[in-house]
């Protein structure tokens, strides 16, 4: 069965970011996959710094949501454009990411702990239009690399400003079906 973990990185709650994740898990699940969403404007956490004892930094509200991290097949990272990029609340979360690597991960050609062959799904909407922000998952593909998501896909809806305008964006909304299902099936789902 496929495993997934979303992370909803949205500060509102019902935003775009958020429908359209969960549309997508929705379709996993109803393909056989599980799914575990994780609203991070619920949570209270704080950066990495090498100095934490626990492997994934603080013990904090967001232990358990890297937990789920690792065991996932397919991670979903949800969120709106704010100021040029993902939000704060999202990027923090993603930093702690960090606490996946191995000490000599500089040097390892195997630098993470997580299983190789994860897939990262990035669920991006923002208010303007295509021709800007389209290179996230780019911008963080080194780090991805490292940490072993051999497969990065997104999902992006331009043009989305009020509550809701996700709903009548039909080729996002396709894209979301079309990879859950894909995804699903293909890791056993």
């Amino acid at each position: 069965m496929t495993r997934i973990a979303c992370l909803l990185g949205s500060p509102r709650p019902g935003g775009n970011s958020d429908l359209l994740a969960g549309r997508f898990c929705e379709t996993a699940e109803s393909h056989g996959a599980a799914s575990r969403c994780h609203a991070l404007r619920d949570l209270r956490f704080q950066g990495y710094s090498e100095t934490d004892s626990d492997p994934y930094g603080p013990d904090d509200d967001l232990a358990p949501v890297l937990a789920d991290v690792k065991e996932a097949d397919v991670v979903v990272m949800a969120t709106p454009i704010y100021f040029c990029n993902m939000t704060g609340l999202l990027k923090q979360a993603f930093d702690r990411f960090f606490g996946f690597f191995k000490p000599d991960y500089v040097t390892n050609p195997e630098p993470s702990i997580l299983n190789r062959g994860k897939t990262l799904v990035l669920v991006q909407v923002q208010g303007e239009g295509a021709e800007r922000y389209d290179d996230l998952l780019g911008h963080y593909g080194p780090a991805l690399d490292k940490l072993g998501f051999a497969r990065r896909e997104l999902i992006r809806s331009c043009g989305v400003r009020a509550p809701g305008d996700v709903l009548n964006d039909k080729a996002a909304l396709e894209r979301a079906d079309t990879l859950a299902a894909g995804l699903a099936r293909a890791q056993g789902g």
